[in-house]
């Protein structure tokens, strides 16, 4: 067995292996453990938005995951002509990417491993006890049972998460009884547009390429919402129902796999109980519509990943670790909330969801409404509670160029190593001197928007901590509340410029 880990991880999929991804790249001992065997090649996650891949972009991460989907600029709304147009979005990825869960999950796990992470696949498991120093697992692998003992443990285990279940936390919401279908297959004869979908008073279907010539089929047919789950899906069912709300045969063959299934939307009830913390599905689950659940899973990720770190590190400021839950919860309710309305709005047939359903495309033809929704389904308008740090904290900050010098082209570029980045400052300000070890610097050269501060401090995950005129206006308190206690700086850090790395 490897040495026991700092942080174990519980669950292999896109949360689990982006937070140990996240963890090993900043030098933190981690492990992962799944019960499968091998990865599922029944992946219904299929989508990646603009805001997920920045993420990835700030570590350096994001090539392998785009090596291996297809960009979808414009996803279809469902009408003959209407769709979504990412070019209007302010990021560098202007496009949703089409990919299967097994892809998306294979390029992690590649990226956590190369990090120094270690995945144990086939390994269950079955007990936790914490005590104010550490949590220990018991677990049953390959070679039988054993015990590790770890300074963490995050459930990233699924909707029917072991860890939540140990916790004794409530996972409460519901179950949907329309029965759904979904499948990855070839088509002999794909529409026009390489995205298409279609709604009519059947039902919906809708075709999105992946970048291996498969297609992931999505079904609401409402002729068939009652037939239970646990009947197979033939390629026969799935046909008949493409072919009567598309209106032509596409030809389904050569299925991956195929799935008759109904959604749920659950929230955990907590998100931390002492040292044992829930990301991911096992903290809250929504419908598969836009992609919502891998989204919010992987931004988990990315928000505890850079404050566990800080805790272990001995420079997180109280309460750093609280704000993990504080500030994802109600992100996760407002998705539930927002999915729960899509799929209603999907699958009611009552008239004033027809008249609804027409009056939505219509009004998608209005410039600002559009721009509004695809902002929201991308993510890039997500924003924390400012917390009395101003108004400009908890927004996302979009990438620029810097100013050209020996170092980094990007501002994204300057959060390889998951430290805090200001903003407006070529090195260190006097006035933040004795964070200079977890603090970058660089200067925009095309600036962030109209009426931004000039000076702006961003957190690891990419959202304004503090933004001000001066670094005078109080930097140096938002760097007490977010990075702990100041210590001297030596005199290699006092000149500690966006191409250090932390020892």
């Amino acid at each position: 067995m490897p040495p026991s880990p700092r942080v174990l991880i519980v669950g292999a999929g896109p949360t689990g292996l982006a937070l140990a991804g996240e963890l090993a790249g900043f030098g933190i001992p981690c492990q992962v453990v799944d019960k499968r065997g091998a990865r599922s090649p029944l992946s219904r996650a299929c989508t990646v938005e603009p805001r997920t891949l920045e993420l990835l972009d700030m570590r350096g991460r994001v090539g392998d995951v785009l090596a291996r989907g297809r960009k979808c600029p414009h996803p279809p709304l469902g009408n003959d002509d209407g769709h979504l147009d990412y070019g209007l979005l302010d990021t560098s990825f202007p496009f949703s990417l089409s990919i299967p869960q097994s892809k998306t999950e294979e390029a992690l796990q590649i990226a956590a491993e190369k990090a120094g992470a270690v995945v144990l696949a086939g390994t269950e498991v079955t007990g936790l006890r914490q005590d104010a120093k550490g949590v220990d697992v018991t677990m049953v692998g390959p070679g039988g049972p054993f015990t590790v003992r770890a300074s963490y443990v995050v459930g990233c285990d699924g909707v029917n998460s072991t860890v939540r279940e140990a916790l004794g936390v409530g996972f409460e919401g519901w179950n949907y009884e329309q029965s759904l279908m979904m499948a990855d297959a070839r088509l002999s004869n794909p529409p026009g547009p390489a995205e298409y979908a279609r709604i009519t008073r059947r039902g919906m279907a809708a075709l999105f390429p992946f970048k291996d010539g498969t297609y992931r089929i999505i079904v609401l047919d409402r002729e068939k919402f009652a037939v239970s789950p646990e009947q197979p899906l033939s390629l026969e069912d799935l046909s008949e129902s493409c072919t009567a709300i598309l209106g032509s045969d596409v030809g389904i063959h050569a299925p991956v796999w195929l799935s008759r299934f109904r959604s749920s939307q659950r929230h955990a009830k907590r998100y931390r109980v002492d040292r044992v913390l829930l990301a991911g599905d096992a903290a809250h689950t929504h419908i598969p519509s836009g992609g919502q659940g891998l989204q919010t899973g992987i931004q988990d990720a990315f928000n505890l990943g850079w404050k566990l770190r800080a805790v272990l590190a001995g420079r997180a400021p109280h309460g750093l670790l609280d704000s993990y839950e504080a500030e994802r919860y109600p992100i996760a309710a407002q998705t539930l909330r927002k999915t729960d309305l899509s799929f209603r709005f999907e699958t009611s047939d009552s008239l004033p969801a027809r008249l609804l359903r027409k009056a939505t495309m219509w009004s998608m033809r209005i410039g600002a409404v559009h721009r509004i929704n695809v902002e929201h389904l991308s993510g890039l308008v997500l924003r924390y509670p400012p917390a009395g740090s101003g108004r400009w904290a908890g927004r996302r900050v979009p990438d620029r160029p810097l100013v050209p010098s020996d170092g980094p082209g990007r501002l994204y570029e300057l959060f390889h190593d998951g430290e805090f980045v200001l903003i407006g400052a070529k090195n260190c300000p006097s006035s933040a001197t004795g964070w200079a070890d977890r603090l970058r610097t660089g200067i925009l050269a095309t600036p962030i928007g109209e009426r931004w501060p000039p000076f702006v401090l961003i957190r690891p995950d990419g959202y304004v901590a503090w933004a001000g005129r001066t670094p005078d206006e109080g930097l140096t308190r938002a760097l007490q509340r977010w990075c702990g206690h100041p210590v001297a700086p030596s005199p290699a850090s006092e000149h500690r410029t966006g191409t250090d790395r932390v020892p």
